[in-house]
This record gives structure tokens, C-alpha cells and sequence, in this order.
């Protein structure tokens, strides 16, 4: 026990503990890299990132490393343009899983413009520091110019207004988590919109217990307590739902009577559901 409790006091000194809205027992799902799965975890883990000699410096370095490698196709320490741009999708998945980076369509519209734009950006790091152009750069030339980077983008995480971590319901007010809500589920191409698929996903992983992708309905009242923690926190939904309730929504989602229902399902089920109930205050 007391092991227990140290290891959970430096687990929250380290803010890698999500807070009293999420389900205590997840630990065994995600592990101990938090950034990974929970937003305000995320945008800590970023910022600490940018502190020299830090713990965080260390595991962003290792991140994009680890990525760098994993598009190097030749396995020959380096990297040409088109490995580049999938360097970058690869490494930009992050902070979009939590709707704090655009996509690269509302970013550049088009595949041609994209890739123009990031070849611009890989010249400019294959001629950086006085080197003449090569066609290709190594992994230290993408660590440095990376790491610059995430410093810009740290300070400008960090200023995000009306910005709604599901998950740390406690850090925010009811009518910004409406607010954020509302532009979660009626306007797709969102930040809010992303951040909010990211949360659903990650209750849903917890509840699949059978790790099939899909969940039985003994499963979805586990989901239902995930999901219904962030609303009852400000007292926007019931602390309780009989079962009937719940089983008439399961087979609402169920149309194929399998007995189970897909992350898509839920996904679009709780979109609509969503939408109404802030139709309905307004």
C-alpha cells in the first residue's frame, strides 16, 4: 500500500495522473505516458519538452527520433522529401488527435499544395546552417529544426482560449464545456470536433475489455459511466440510468442486432445525441 500511494503522489507530481472526472482504473490500458491519450496531459508534456535537461526534453526527443526512423525506408540515416512529408503527417498526428493542430486539408487544401509546401520546408533545413543542399537530411538536421518548432508551438498551446479538456472537467466551467460541445458536434472541421472523437475513442478502448473493436452491451454500461462522468460533474446528466434505458439505447445502435456495437456507431449515435440535448436547452 504505501508503495501504492508513493507511486501515485509522483504520478501526480508529474501530471500524469488524468483527474477525479475519468474512471480511476485506466492505468492498465494506456500505461504511464498520459501525453499520449489525455489533452491536458498533453499540453504539459509539450511545454515541459521545451525545458533543457528535463525529463519531457528527453521523451520528445525519443518520440521524434523513433519517427524519423520509422519513414526512413532505406534504413540509411537520412531521409529525402518525400519521407519527409510523411515524417511530418506521422509526427503531426499528435497534437491533431486532440484537435490542437489542423488537418492537413483545412491546412493546405490540397495533396500539390501540401506537398509544395513541405518540400519548401525541407530545403530550407537541407541548406540550414551554411551546408550546401543535398537532397536529403539526417535525423539531427529534423531533431534541431524540430525541436525549435515545438518551442513556438508550446507558447501557443499554451494560450489556447476556449479550449476544453473532456477529461478535466474540474478545470473548466459549465458553459464552456457547452460552448465546446456545441462546436464539437456541429462544426467537423474543429479542433473541438477532433478532441472530441479523440475522448470518445479512448472511453471506448477502455470499455472494450475483449479488444475486438467493438463492445458487447455488459460493455457499454462501463462506456455509458466513462462517457456520462464529464457531463454529471456539472450536473447535466443523471447520476444513474436504469437498465431498460440503457439497453433500449444499445439495440437503437445495434441495427444489425449483432449483440455488439462498433466505435462508429457509437461514435455517430452520441454526435446525434449530443446535438439534441444542447437543441433542447436552447
Amino acid at each position: 500500500m504505501l508503495c501504492a500511494r508513493v507511486a501515485r503522489k509522483v504520478s501526480l507530481a508529474r501530471g500524469l495522473v488524468p483527474q477525479a472526472t475519468r474512471a480511476a482504473s485506466t492505468a492498465s490500458v494506456w500505461g504511464g505516458d498520459a501525453w499520449r491519450y489525455e489533452k491536458d496531459a498533453f499540453k504539459r508534456w509539450v511545454s515541459a519538452s521545451t525545458v533543457s535537461g528535463s525529463t519531457e526534453e528527453r521523451q520528445m526527443y525519443a518520440y521524434l527520433a523513433m519517427s524519423f526512423g520509422d519513414v526512413d525506408v532505406d534504413k540509411d540515416g537520412w531521409i529525402d522529401d518525400t519521407e519527409f512529408d510523411r515524417l511530418l503527417e506521422g509526427v503531426a498526428a499528435l497534437p491533431r488527435r486532440f484537435g490542437l493542430a489542423p488537418s492537413w486539408r483545412a491546412e493546405y487544401g490540397t495533396v500539390e499544395k501540401r506537398a509544395s509546401a513541405r518540400k519548401a520546408m525541407f530545403e530550407a533545413i537541407d541548406g540550414a546552417g551554411g551546408f550546401n543542399p543535398r537532397g536529403k537530411i539526417a535525423m539531427g538536421q529534423f531533431i534541431k529544426w524540430s525541436m525549435q518548432h515545438v518551442g513556438g508551438k508550446a507558447q501557443t498551446i499554451a494560450k489556447l482560449e476556449n479550449d476544453v479538456a473532456l477529461s478535466n472537467a474540474e478545470n473548466h466551467t459549465v458553459e464552456e464545456y457547452l460552448a465546446f460541445l456545441d462546436k464539437a458536434v456541429n462544426d467537423k472541421k474543429s479542433g473541438a470536433s477532433a478532441s472530441f472523437y479523440q475522448y470518445l475513442l479512448t472511453t471506448f478502448v477502455e470499455a472494450d475489455a475483449g479488444c475486438k473493436g467493438k463492445i458487447s452491451f455488459a460493455e457499454f454500461n462501463k462506456l455509458i459511466d466513462l462517457a456520462a462522468a464529464t457531463p454529471r460533474y456539472f450536473k447535466l446528466a443523471p447520476d444513474s440510468q436504469d437498465t431498460a434505458a440503457r439497453k433500449a439505447m444499445f439495440e437503437s445502435m445495434d441495427s444489425t442486432q449483432s449483440g455488439f456495437v462498433t466505435f462508429r456507431k457509437f461514435l455517430r449515435f452520441t454526435r446525434t445525441h449530443v446535438r439534441a440535448k444542447l437543441a433542447s436547452r436552447k
